[in-house]
């Protein structure tokens, strides 16, 4: 009997869990793209995870590790902020990109293209126009038909 209630809390733990991921979009039709680092930060790594949303939006995950605090790579910034560029059109601030102590950090966004690139820049504020020069992270992403 305790097997079974168990294995029943397990099912519905991993329901609830597979439902919490394809709200947010990424699951089982997510694609992801390596991101290309500057030689400022050439340790740092990262990715960027897209999916289709049931509302035709694009959910996107950027992910980076051992990305070096924005204070120690370019003078005078305080912060990462991720930028969404549709292939003609503006770049759009789409967040912070936190990064922690452990130099790792994440951020989720959803976005109406289909096709765009993302860049990471090290900034002086948080709410930037326009991305500055002091880039760490891109890649260009074209998702599936």
């Amino acid at each position: 009997m305790r097997a079974r209630r168990f294995f029943q809390g397990l099912g519905l733990a991993g329901a609830l869990t597979f439902s919490a991921c394809s709200s947010m979009g990424f699951g089982a039709h997510e694609t992801s793209w390596t991101m290309n680092s500057s030689k400022d930060v050439q340790a740092a790594t990262g990715t960027v995870k897209v999916a289709k949303q049931k509302d035709g939006n694009t959910s996107v995950k950027v992910a980076v590790e051992h990305l070096a605090p924005p204070t120690t790579v370019f003078e005078g910034t305080s912060t990462y902020v991720v930028w969404v560029k549709p292939e003609n059109g503006k770049a759009m601030n789409v967040g912070v990109l936190k990064v922690g102590g452990d130099l790792k950090g994440e951020l989720e966004t959803s976005t109406a293209f289909k096709d765009f690139t993302v860049m990471v820049t090290a900034e002086h504020s948080s709410s930037a126009l326009t991305p500055s020069p002091n880039s760490v992270m891109n890649t260009t992403i074209t998702m599936p038909s």
